[in-house]
């Protein structure tokens, strides 16, 4: 599979004037594509790049016009850090500025001043400075909904890139404008969520005013196999599973298998008395919580 990092740019800013316009008319006949004005890439050789790749892409095409004290951060940090980021990727390239104040944007950057907060100086493993996945995750909560917001700051906790030691620590740095919103959501914040469509679907039990489930709930008997659910309703007896949108290979195969597999875990787990029913979550339901409150309502689990 094709990486951003194995990805060969040519840059042309410093190119013989000749060879720039050899390029440029390779570049017209279709052998390259324009990444970045003066930043090229063989075309095709971004064929099965994942949105996060391309970023990451885009960061590299960048780096030249990075000033010493820039970090990344927010999405493009969550780039290249690997934290997953809900939606659409942003167009350009967010850093974080210690000697500005306010947000800048031109063609290349958004800019974010961070006077009075300077980031620390961490970097990824290619070396590209970024704020830390602490401060990266602080960051999207204090200026993202919280649906894009949990996934983030799940992730951190999960793979214990951060504590929620860390996290209150930047929240703290906050000015009063971000610091309500990115406390709220660094409260909400959970190890135990699995992946992200995990996360946005305890953003919507909470906005659809429901219980508050428990998470990774273990079903076991002695001697038999063991099930772990997504979300667990004890009072209602509703079990809540998130079929994420790459649970599954791409063989069909593979698929089959996983979906025979899946069938044998929900029937070992409807075998509990106490389970009356299980309810499957998909990414549709997430994106149209409608969907979810009906399908939650009609298993018997209340919302406000």
């Amino acid at each position: 599979m094709t990486e951003a990092d194995d990805i060969d740019l040519v840059r042309t800013a410093h190119l013989p004037s000749a060879e720039r316009r050899a390029l440029e008319r390779a570049t017209a006949r279709g052998e390259y594509e324009r990444i970045r004005p003066g930043v090229l890439v063989r075309r095709g050789s971004t064929t099965g790049l994942r949105p996060d790749q391309r970023h990451v892409l885009l960061v590299r095409a960048s780096l030249p016009r990075l000033r010493p004290q820039d970090r990344l951060s927010h999405e493009s940090a969550c780039a290249v850090l690997g934290l997953p980021v809900v939606g659409s990727w942003p167009s350009r390239v967010h850093v974080a500025d210690p000697t500005a104040d306010g947000t800048r944007v031109s063609a290349w950057f958004v800019r974010h001043g961070v006077a009075g907060r300077p980031p620390s100086d961490h970097r990824d493993h290619r070396g590209l400075p970024t704020t830390s996945p602490a401060r990266t995750a602080v960051d999207i909560a204090s200026s993202r909904p919280l649906l894009l917001a949990l996934p983030v700051l799940d992730h951190v906790l999960r793979w214990r890139c951060a504590t929620t030691e860390d996290l209150g620590r930047e929240v703290g740095l906050l000015g009063p404008k971000g610091r309500s919103k990115a406390a709220s959501a660094v409260a909400m914040g959970s190890p135990r969520s699995d992946s992200p469509a995990e996360s946005m679907c305890r953003v919507r039990f909470r906005l659809l005013g429901t219980p508050e489930p428990e998470q990774q709930h273990v079903f076991s008997r002695p001697g038999e196999r063991t099930a772990v659910v997504d979300f667990w309703f004890p009072d209602h007896g509703v079990v809540v599973e998130v079929d994420g949108r790459a649970k599954y290979g791409t063989a069909a195969a593979d698929v089959a298998a996983a979906h025979w597999q899946e069938k044998q875990r929900e029937d070992f787990v409807r075998s509990f008395p106490e389970v009356r029913t299980v309810v499957r979550v998909v990414w549709t339901d997430l994106v149209e919580p409608e969907r979810l409150r009906a399908k939650l309502l009609r298993a018997g689990v209340p919302c406000s």
